[in-house]
């Protein structure tokens, strides 16, 4: 077993499974928990978070393929993907032609996603794996399933997965953050034709956190 990762949820080893090394991420007990609660929780997120992989390679959106799910230990084995970040190429490369189409290209998948009523949870650029020219999302233990009515509510959630994106973006890039928003919008308005809709709840959003900053500060 070699660690590849340890995050405040889940540890990601690579272990050899059935002749082929696979990628395991596996959640781990909470001392802090009730035993029972605690095993509830990790079982749920778990088939969760398989489910999702699943539904988006459904949609067409190119994720590692699920092996295995172990609700016992409460993990996944899926298909190991060595390929570097998005988050990676952007900082070697910059604002390059390459940065600005895998930009494009990652809106499109998002937009996918929610054209099919898939929310990722986490869609930053190192959440996105470039490998051969293709991008394989990775990491949906934030993300959930609704129905794509395109009322106020799901255009809200779509929303926030937007925010959460565009605020990775502006804090590790800085001014070329909102480049590469822009970048990804148009990806994503090419697949979601309700897209300015979208954008029009992520200012009401930010323009709300604006207003209880200001009032806490």
């Amino acid at each position: 077993m070699r660690v590849v990762a340890k995050g405040a949820e889940a540890l990601l080893y690579l272990e050899d499974w059935l002749g082929l090394t696979v990628l395991v991420k596996e959640r781990v007990p909470k001392g802090y928990r009730d035993p029972v609660f605690d095993r509830m929780i990790r079982v749920r997120r778990t088939i969760n978070e398989a489910r999702l992989i699943m539904d988006a390679a459904e949609l067409g959106v190119k994720t590692p393929v699920i092996y295995d799910v172990d609700v016992v230990r409460a993990r996944i084995r899926m298909q190991y993907i060595e390929a570097p970040t998005l988050n990676s190429i952007i900082r070697a490369n910059s604002y390059s032609g390459l940065v600005k189409t895998l930009m494009r290209r990652m809106g499109e998948l998002i937009g996918t996603l929610h054209a099919g009523g898939v929310l990722h949870g986490d869609p930053t650029p190192a959440n996105v794996l470039v490998s051969n020219g293709d991008e394989y999302l990775v990491d949906f233990g934030l993300g959930e399933r609704a129905r794509p009515t395109w009322d106020d509510r799901y255009l809200k959630r779509a929303a926030v997965d937007l925010n959460v994106l565009l605020r990775s973006l502006e804090s590790n890039y800085g001014e070329v953050g909102n480049a590469l928003f822009s970048d990804f919008m148009d990806g994503y308005g090419s697949v979601v034709d309700k897209s300015e809709l979208v954008m029009r709840w992520v200012r009401r959003i930010r323009s709300l956190a604006r207003y209880y900053t200001g009032r806490l500060t």
